[in-house]
């Protein structure tokens, strides 16, 4: 705090109320609190919101944040250049920054006055913060109550008068899905496939019980780093707390062990029938085209006899093939997805237009997987949709395959039907998601992201 130069009628009356709150400039500490909301109304309102500004932000060295009612940070976006910064005056996720428990703020001023705000370098009450500027606008619900803040903070050499028209713009976004009602209970969670590398690594750490400090010396971050991220995997995932946590992911990882037992049993199946009685049912048939053929003309009916029992083991042996394609696709196995997906939709009684773009071999789960999926997919379409045409798509990128089958039939596919819920199961398992949009009367689309590294 300095009083060398002019001060703003705001800035004043703020710096009075925090000498009348008994706090001193060379003083600062900022209280954090575990326990926050992170899964009210203001987080998810906010959470879209908060993911678009921070896109517009990137790279520009500025940090945006998200606090209740009382300057609380429930959300943090900060990029590696303003992150140090805001970790050192701890303006992170769980601290307090009340004007009456840090001083002159943007977000404790904005609180404290029911108004936006602009606090930059030497106008911060606490000498702590003088080398930050920041811009803060409250959030108002539908009863047009405060219930939060927006705020951009950056270093004051860097500061803006644009931050703070972007902060009211981002608040008024928020309240605008306030009054509309966001309900988070009812909001689905986006799933494993969402979380960022940093964001699986610290949910894998702290689904073992490992505290903040611990996960942050091992992945050699800052606590309150730690802790931002966890909250961003607890509301990708739908969760609340770390015992929440270890189980959704016990819960993956024990399906990816069950789908992964049953392939290996399809395809040990299948191995059997192709090296066994498949090759008998060949041998055996290839032994009665052999008698038949030295039976003299005269007995024609025993010629015809044998004739009529290869007919029946080639018939036989078709029959098996088809089973064993079913069980585990060889094709599959030995020259990769395309080639399998093509044979796939050729079988199809509904005509396929088939687009497939995928380089080189996928893993061995990601490729059974989703020729699993096309195919379950398909025969519900064969089933149910009495469509006239099937949208087959295949394309693998930036590490994730996408699988899209679309048809025109009558729609109104039930989400909660076994196929369906088959197919969901399968594409968690492998840590991806599943959407599927199905009106009544305008066909259904099946669209599964898969993420997929090649071999």
């Amino acid at each position: 705090m300095t009083l060398n130069v002019p001060v703003r009628e705001d800035i004043l009356t703020s710096w009075q109320r925090c000498v009348v709150a008994g706090l001193r400039p060379d003083r600062f500490e900022v209280l954090y609190r575990p326990d926050f909301d992170d899964d009210g109304p203001l987080r998810w309102a906010a959470a879209p919101i908060l993911d678009q500004a921070a896109d517009e932000l990137e790279g520009t060295g500025v940090g945006l944040l998200l606090t209740d009612g009382q300057g609380q940070v429930v959300d943090r976006r900060a990029g590696i250049g303003i992150l140090p910064r805001l970790d050192h005056i701890e303006l992170a996720p769980g601290f307090l920054y009340g004007e009456s428990l840090v001083g002159t703020n943007a977000i404790g001023t904005a609180i404290a006055q029911q108004a936006p705000s602009v606090v930059t370098g030497t106008e911060h009450f606490a000498d702590a913060l003088t080398s930050m500027a920041c811009a803060a606008t409250p959030i108002t619900d539908g009863a047009g109550e405060m219930i939060g803040v927006v705020d951009l903070t950056c270093a004051a050499e860097d500061f803006n008068p644009l931050l703070l028209p972007f902060a009211k713009r981002a608040a008024r976004e928020i309240s605008q899905r306030l009054c509309e009602g966001v309900n988070p209970r009812h909001l689905p969670a986006r799933g494993w496939l969402s979380l960022t590398d940093t964001e699986r690594a610290v949910a894998h750490l702290a689904a073992q019980g490992l505290s903040s400090r611990v996960v942050a010396d091992r992945m050699r971050l800052s606590r309150p780093t730690v802790r931002s991220h966890l909250r961003r995997v607890f509301r990708k995932l739908g969760v609340r707390s770390q015992v929440e946590l270890a189980r959704v992911i016990e819960q993956g990882a024990a399906r990816v062990r069950t789908m992964a037992a049953v392939d290996d049993t399809r395809q040990r199946i299948e191995r059997d029938l192709h090296d066994g009685l498949q090759q008998r049912l060949v041998t055996l048939g290839l032994q009665v085209r052999a008698a038949e053929a030295s039976v003299p003309a005269a007995a024609a009916e025993l010629k015809w006899g044998l004739a009529q029992v290869a007919d029946g083991l080639t018939d036989v042996l078709r029959e098996v093939r088809e089973v064993s394609r079913g069980i585990h696709p060889a094709i599959l196995s030995e020259r990769g997805l395309e080639p399998a997906v093509k044979a796939l939709t050729r079988r199809s009684p509904v005509p396929v237009d088939l687009t497939v773009r995928v380089a080189g071999r996928l893993p061995d789960r990601v490729e059974l997987g989703a020729y699993y999926i096309v195919s379950e997919a398909l025969a519900n379409v064969a089933k149910h949709a009495n469509a006239q045409v099937v949208i087959v798509s295949v394309e693998a990128g930036r590490g994730v395959l996408h699988l899209s089958v679309r048809d025109d039939g009558v729609g109104g596919a039930d989400p909660d039907g076994s196929g369906l819920t088959g197919l969901r199961e399968r594409a968690e398992a492998l840590g991806g998601t599943l959407k599927l949009t199905s009106p009544p009367g305008c066909g259904t689309s099946v669209d599964v992201r898969l993420p997929a590294a090649a071999r």
